[in-house]
């Protein structure tokens, strides 16, 4: 066995793309023609895809036309990591895109770990700890009868656990030492795409996200996973103040395709569209991964990237009594949506960012967004895939999305519903007729 993803919020040295109220907006299509604004991307670098069968020395005099330098390349989507003159990237940009020889030219742009929203959350009517995956019930206030909104995960576990099916989490690391996520058993892969020299999770985000994924479950002691035997690759895509550029996620997206991954979980975005960002999106979905992704966390119908693509499952967050949750973004782009107010899951065990700036515990604690609903729908998408029933990415998400039950909300906040578990991993669940088609509002 090899020894080896908006929470949203921050703002850092690298301070750029505007965060979703705490859990971030994602990008799309070229933005040679625009002017974007100067706090969205890395200054001085710039992201360019040369035509195929473009000479090299073509490649190195316009490159050197434009005072660049290559300083890394993204080899599977042929497409170069420029550092240009300081404030000049946008001026770069809109030259490269006039080259004949340029498929496409952008800026690199910035992503943000979707994190806490504003207000904090209130615990009130929650009962236990972990809700979403499975309660007896909650009390509505001014009607009869009990809302059972959570996944109905214990049905699910009593058809598959996981059986070892890889997530990769492309998010702010993994604590290295929680007992709830041992390195080389439960975490299989790792690797650092920040430049940050570690693994490890200093910011609490990525740690949070990995145990609601895959927490070793039934070890008496911690937090359950929603998919118990699923192994976690950590791709570290965002740096210790919760923010990273979108090559970084690219290349995480990229590494975990190649490496084993059947669903790519990123609990995080950017409001600003990218080619780039949509390629590795796209070859991960070539590569029959399924990759899901946070819709943001900034209340309204502004598109995140990369959940807006076409090849992403976006995913909205829900309470306890099955209604869209106010900081969640929502829309006909939206495909999804889950579970995501006071999720329990696993915290580092050292101090990190989320435990001064959110009062947050080390170990374990609650955690409210879009970040949560994700990794809790990746969770399903991997115990759809461990049935061994399915074949191809497309025929895993179509199972999500048609199982999931048809909450308020359902065709105006999101496509297909708020999933369950239960339903998309068992036989005889009956699927509704007739069957959705094309998903209307989603970049394609």
């Amino acid at each position: 066995m090899r020894i080896k993803i908006k929470l949203l919020s921050i703002f850092t040295s690298l301070i750029f793309v505007f965060l979703f109220a705490i859990f971030l907006s994602y990008l799309s299509h070229p933005v040679s023609a625009q002017k974007e604004n100067s706090n969205d991307h890395v200054s001085g670098q710039v992201l360019v895809k040369f035509k195929d069968g473009t000479p090299q020395n073509i490649i190195d005099a316009e490159t050197k036309r434009q005072n660049g330098k290559v300083t890394s390349k993204i080899d599977k989507l042929n497409v170069l990591v420029l550092k240009v003159p300081q404030s000049a990237e946008e001026k770069v940009v809109n030259a490269l895109a006039q080259n004949p020889n340029v498929e496409y030219a952008e800026l690199d742009y910035i992503a943000y770990a979707i994190d806490f929203p504003q207000d904090p959350p209130n615990d009130t009517y929650y009962a236990g700890n972990q809700w979403g995956l499975e309660n007896t019930g909650q009390t509505i206030v001014g009607q009869t009868g009990t809302l059972d909104a959570d996944i109905d995960a214990e049905t699910a576990w009593k058809v598959t656990t996981g059986n070892s099916i890889e997530v990769a989490v492309l998010d702010t690391g993994i604590d290295q030492a929680h007992p709830d996520l041992p390195i080389g058993e439960k975490v299989v892969l790792q690797k650092d795409f920040t430049g940050s020299g570690s693994v490890n999770d200093f910011y609490g985000h990525g740690t949070h996200v990995s145990g609601i994924v895959s927490a070793t479950t039934n070890n008496s002691a911690g937090v359950a996973g929603t998919c118990p035997d699923c192994r976690l690759l950590n791709g570290k895509v965002l740096n210790d103040s919760g923010s990273g550029v979108y090559s970084w996620i690219t290349n995480g997206i990229i590494w975990a395709a190649d490496n084993g991954a059947k669903v790519i979980n990123m609990s995080l975005g950017g409001s600003v569209p990218s080619k780039t960002l949509e390629k590795a999106v796209n070859y991960a979905w070539g590569k029959n991964v399924v990759v899901v992704a946070a819709a943001g966390n900034s209340g309204n119908p502004s598109k995140t990237y990369p959940g807006a693509y076409t090849n992403a499952i976006a995913v909205a967050a829900t309470d306890n009594q099955d209604n869209k949750a106010s900081f969640s973004e929502y829309g006909s782009w939206v495909d999804v949506a889950a579970p995501g107010v006071n999720v329990y899951s696993t915290f580092p065990t050292h101090p990190f960012y989320l435990q001064t700036e959110y009062g947050r515990s080390e170990n374990y604690d609650f955690g409210s967004g879009t970040s949560m609903a994700t990794p809790m729908t990746s969770g399903v998408v991997a115990l759809i895939w461990s049935t061994g029933k399915y074949t191809y990415a497309s025929d895993v998400r179509s199972r999500l999305e048609l199982t999931a039950d048809k909450i308020s909300g359902t065709g105006t906040y999101w496509l297909a519903g708020r999933i369950n578990a239960g339903n998309a991993v068992d036989d005889s669940y009956v699927l509704p007729s007739p069957t959705p088609t094309s998903k209307p509002g989603k970049n394609r």
